[in-house]
């Protein structure tokens, strides 16, 4: 019986140092990963100026705040400037035309000056042998409250047809 006891107490001692020796081998490749990791660590910070990571970290996230910030700045700017480049002039049509048409040439204009809205003016200028007239007259929607020659609406919709 001693013998019995004395055989599986051989093998239960085989097994720890089976298991020590399986453990020793664990312990000594995560010793090696871990070597690697802090050299890549070190690799890493060498040049930052920073002490650690999380410094690191937080000063990314300070900068990405700060950025956010400018950006939404930036895009309220944006919306500003797109509402000021839609009311802004900036469609041009023209049109020349004999006035009076037993004399002279084409010195007669029509200039049609509009926004994206088709805001604007139209201005005609009438030229005789004579007599020179200029008229300005407001346009809203593509229209005028004053009454419009042919000349005049044919400017405002080449000032219209413009992109």
């Amino acid at each position: 019986m001693n013998e019995l006891i004395l055989e599986q107490m051989q093998w239960i001692v085989a097994g720890f140092v089976v298991i020590l020796i399986v453990m020793l081998v664990l312990i000594i490749a995560q010793g090696v990963k871990l070597s690697k990791l802090r050299r890549s660590y070190h690799q890493m910070m060498e040049n930052s100026g920073v002490p650690n990571l999380e410094n690191v970290i937080i000063s990314m996230k300070e900068n990405i705040a700060e950025m956010q910030k400018g950006q939404s700045t930036l895009v309220s700017e944006m919306r500003g400037i797109t509402e000021r480049l839609l009311k802004m002039k900036a469609k041009i049509g023209i049109i020349r035309y004999n006035a009076f048409s037993e004399t002279g040439s084409d010195l007669s204009f029509s200039l049609a000056i509009l926004n994206e809205k088709q805001d604007g003016i139209v201005l005609s200028a009438l030229h005789s042998r004579d007599n020179s007239y200029v008229y300005a007259k407001p346009v809203q929607g593509g229209s005028s409250n004053y009454s419009l020659s042919p000349e005049e609406k044919t400017a405002i919709s080449l000032a219209a047809e413009q992109e």
